[in-house]
């Protein structure tokens, strides 16, 4: 006796005529059933990687029971194969989303999912989604769109987070910028996309002083900012009575804001007086070098820099003054002493030593600065006005004459 196998991997044999189509229709159920299968494979490959990750990381609980102490693990839901690849997970208690993204867990979650690094977004309850990011998502730069706000209350393109979330950041919120980096590094590229967004609001005066002359200076010939910035090393007391100037401002609004009220707001007739620092370690260098007067003469000229800088940082932010500061270094000695720099809300660093972030951002981000003082241009890492430090991809304006351009066309002109 003969036994025949069935080759149930084909469609069956039978003396009839099949009806039309019958091969197409047999072959999608075939090709759903696998995909079918292939999905609950790897559903089941994630979630095991997940939950030996999570224990390796401590995301877990012990849980004491008669055999011994069990591990018990975030739940997974479903697994979507992507990409990017994403997993439904509800957290334990007591857990927050931060936990998946933290700097210590963070990147090795990731990479034991095969991915660069996470995304996690709140679904209900405890429920949360994580998005496995196949690359570093601040690898390619993104343009800057041609865009000028109507206020300085609007907020301007800020940057792009590692979650792919677009910050933005209005000048009217409470707190002075401060921004440092090497040269070449993308600090006054971040400049140029800001200024060029603000130039054209009614409410805001961009005044300052740049020695550079590249920052302020020509692009503005033609606005109403113009007059109020001082530029280049050929006359380094104007500097000095131009920020002089605008302390006075600083005093008579203080001096007038109304009853009831603890600041001035920001209005076409009374606006923000947003001060451009350029490079300000290099004015006070070229100041301290100028010959002293003699006693009794006068007051040195970096003094009376540092000194109206200092009362801008500490006193402005009633009177509608903000101050955006760029240096290579925010060394305390550099930027008129540590209690100057303290009083930098947001802080943004581009590509500087481990020391210098530290400096600027606390010691807590200090473990960053290895990686970071190798950052590609345009990369900085962000703290403040409520953030903690994160890494960010400003956006990218184009060349100089494209900050130029943007600028003669949106710059605020003084009404005819």
């Amino acid at each position: 006796m003969t036994t025949k196998t069935l080759d149930r991997t084909r469609p069956p044999t039978t003396g009839h005529r099949r009806p039309p189509g019958f091969i197409s229709r047999w072959r999608a159920r075939r090709a759903e059933r696998d995909q079918t299968i292939a999905a609950h494979r790897l559903a089941q490959a994630v979630t095991a990687e997940f939950r030996e990750a999570c224990t390796a990381l401590r995301l877990c609980q012990y849980v004491s029971v008669a055999a011994g102490v069990t591990v018990r693990t975030p739940r997974v839901g479903a697994v979507h194969g992507g990409p990017p690849m994403s997993l439904s997970v509800e957290l334990m208690a007591g857990q927050e989303p931060a936990d998946f993204t933290s700097r210590e867990n963070g990147p090795r979650l990731a990479h034991s999912l095969g991915g660069h690094g996470l995304r996690v977004e709140p679904l209900a309850g405890r429920w949360v989604r994580v998005t496995v990011l196949n690359h570093d998502p601040l690898r390619d730069r993104f343009g800057l769109p041609s865009l000028a706000v109507n206020s300085g209350y609007e907020a301007l393109i800020l940057g792009r987070t590692e979650d792919g979330i677009t910050l933005g950041h209005a000048f009217t919120d409470a707190g002075h910028l401060a921004g440092q980096g090497q040269n070449g590094s993308g600090k006054t590229n971040l400049c140029y996309g800001l200024l060029s967004q603000v130039a054209a609001a009614p409410d805001v005066l961009v005044t300052g002083s740049d020695i550079t002359g590249l920052l302020l200076g020509r692009p503005w010939d033609g606005t109403v900012h113009r007059p109020h910035q001082v530029v280049g090393t050929g006359d380094v007391p104007a500097h000095a009575v131009l920020l002089e100037d605008l302390v006075s401002e600083m005093d008579r609004r203080l001096a007038t804001i109304p009853p009831r009220r603890d600041k001035i707001e920001a209005t076409p007739t009374t606006p923000l007086m947003l001060v451009v620092l350029e490079e300000f370690p290099g004015l006070l260098r070229a100041a301290d070098a100028l010959p002293k007067p003699k006693r009794g003469e006068g007051v040195p000229v970096g003094d009376r820099i540092r000194s109206a800088v200092l009362r801008l940082l500490s006193e402005g932010r009633k009177a509608a003054f903000r101050v955006l500061m760029l240096a290579q270094r925010f060394e305390a000695t550099a930027v008129g002493g540590g209690y100057a720099r303290d009083q930098f809300a947001l802080r943004i660093s581009f590509r500087v030593p481990a020391d210098s972030l530290a400096m600027l951002h606390g010691d807590d981000a200090r473990p960053l600065g290895r990686e970071h003082a190798n950052a590609a241009a345009g990369i900085a890492y962000l703290s403040g006005l409520g953030r903690d430090c994160e890494r960010i991809r400003v956006p990218y304006l184009g060349e100089y004459g494209e900050y130029v351009d943007r600028i003669q066309a949106h710059g605020r002109r003084a009404a005819s």
